[in-house]
């Protein structure tokens, strides 16, 4: 059988694709450091945006896979990969921890909202090191 043939552009879009929802997400997580937590319909967009951001990550992290792996480039597709697997199973489980603070913070737990913080702090750390990660990998695409 033949090789597959993907023009040369498809891995770079792909890649470019995954940096504009870390990016994007980088730029809104912060908007979320200036504002309460314990108000209702701040806390249903920060639930929505972690739950889209991270779905959003796993399923452009396997179609950037999937195009490095078309294009022959097994280190960039196995890369590409771990993003999508890390935010595939990181989604289920911050959502979880999120509905959890949130009915906590509801039945009177006070220091519900402080870890509905550190939530927020470990995601934006985990975007920023798959945004350092991909970035670092640019110019080996280049």
């Amino acid at each position: 059988m033949g090789e597959l043939m993907v023009p040369a552009f498809v891995p770079l879009v792909a890649v470019v694709i995954v940096l504009v929802c870390l990016i994007y997400f980088f730029m809104t997580s912060i908007v979320f450091l200036f504002v309460r937590l314990d108000i209702r319909d701040v806390s249903i967009l920060f639930r929505g945006l972690l739950n889209n951001y991270l779905r959003l990550v796993g399923i452009t992290g396997l179609a950037a896979s999937g195009a490095f792996a078309a294009s022959a480039h097994m280190v960039f597709a196995a890369a590409m990969l771990v993003i999508a697997a890390t935010a595939i199973t990181m989604r289920r489980r911050v959502i979880q921890q999120v509905d959890a603070e949130q009915s906590a913070f509801a039945l009177g737990d006070a220091g519900a909202m402080r870890r509905l913080r550190s939530i927020h702090w470990s995601v934006m750390l985990a975007n920023v090191v798959a945004l350092a990660g991909v970035m670092s990998g640019l110019p080996f695409i280049l």
